[in-house]
């Protein structure tokens, strides 16, 4: 069983995607929780989880600049707390130029620790060893050097933006083919109800456009006898 199972509403929210979460949310007036240019290196893959954050700044001079593990450094802070179920949002401004936030190797820590999922408001290295890890990553882009050529890890665990949305530590994460969401706690439950029967709905009338023939202009969005069609299908299926 994936560490994301035991998370509230997950069930749910592995079968919504992003599209439909983020006009759910809109709806909602929170207008402002897809990261805008985030894509992912597997677009077959999908992920949901609990945001733990990271944030780096332009690096100043030397001190702040130079590459280091160490306990003190909240990069490696962040990782070695990482717990099943959390996905690590990590922002950087952007900048993809200033070098690789992570790699490979803490790529499979991350992994190991049951983390489900990164994201980059940045670059990260290593992308085909990445893929052989197996962590979920979506990300600005690709750089082959690390992050001190310009950067340093200034803090974690407080709200940062990614994709130019805020993210908190504790929000729901669902990232897919086309780019991740940030979902505010309070809103979770209702939206993965409400995604997961639009879900069910927009693919009955796929099935009508694309098999059945039915013209987009009654279908789409759905007329009243294609709702009732709608209804009389949920009964036959039970739900």
């Amino acid at each position: 069983m994936p560490p994301e199972a035991a998370l509230p509403h997950a069930d749910k929210l592995a079968h919504v995607t992003t599209a439909t979460l983020t006009a759910l949310l809109s709806k909602r007036g929170i207008r402002n929780s897809f990261m805008t240019g985030i894509a992912p290196l597997d677009s077959t893959v999908k992920i949901v989880g609990l945001a733990r954050t990271l944030r780096f700044l332009p690096a100043r001079g030397p001190v702040v600049s130079q590459p280091g593990g160490g306990e003190g450094n909240p990069q490696r802070l962040v990782i070695e707390s990482i717990r099943p179920g959390d996905v690590l949002v990590i922002d950087a401004g952007g900048d993809v130029a200033a070098g690789g936030l992570v790699g490979d190797i803490l790529s499979a820590r991350i992994k190991y620790l049951g983390g489900v999922g990164l994201i980059a408001d940045g670059a990260v290295r290593d992308t085909a060893q990445i893929s052989d890890v197996g962590l979920p990553v979506w990300v600005r882009g690709v750089h082959g050097d690390g992050y001190p050529r310009g950067l340093y890890p200034a803090d974690h665990d407080q709200p940062v933006r990614c994709g130019g949305v805020t993210v908190i530590p504790g929000d729901y994460i669902v990232a897919d083919a086309d780019g991740a969401v940030a979902i505010p706690p309070e809103h979770v439950a209702e939206v993965a109800a409400e995604g997961f029967g639009t879900e069910r709905k927009e693919a009955f009338i796929r099935q009508k456009i694309s098999v059945d023939g039915y013209p987009s202009t009654t279908a789409y969005p759905p007329n009243e006898d294609i709702l009732r069609e709608y209804e009389e299908y949920k009964r036959e299926q039970g739900w």
